[in-house]
C-alpha cells in the first residue's frame, strides 16, 4: 500500500516546510526502519498562488495503523500546513 498526503502553502513558506518536512521523515524512518519517504510538488502554483506538495510513503512493510498516528503526530509537532489530505492506494 502508499499513502500519498497533500497539502497547500504559499510559496514563500517552502524553505521552512521544506525543513520541518525533512525532519519529520528523518523521526520517522528512524522508527520505521523500511520507510524510504518521497515529497513531490506540483510544477506551478494553483489560481490562488499556492504550492501543492505531496508526501508519498511506502507502506509495504510497515504496520498501516501504527504509522498512520505517528505520522499524524509528527506533522502537527512540525506544525505542518493544515489540511493534510491523506489517499491510499493499492495494486491492481
Amino acid at each position: 500500500m502508499k499513502l500519498f498526503v497533500y497539502y497547500k502553502f504559499l510559496p514563500l513558506e517552502q524553505p521552512q516546510i521544506k525543513t520541518r518536512v525533512e525532519q519529520m521523515q528523518a523521526k520517522l524512518k528512524n522508527r520505521f526502519v523500511a520507510l524510504h519517504p518521497q515529497v513531490m510538488k506540483r510544477p506551478k502554483p494553483d489560481e490562488l498562488g499556492q504550492v501543492t506538495w505531496m508526501e508519498i510513503y511506502d507502506l509495504s512493510s510497515v504496520d498501516f495503523d501504527e504509522f498512520k498516528i505517528a505520522l499524524d503526530l509528527g506533522a502537527k509537532s512540525a506544525q505542518l500546513p493544515q489540511p493534510r489530505r491523506i489517499e491510499q492506494f493499492i495494486g491492481c
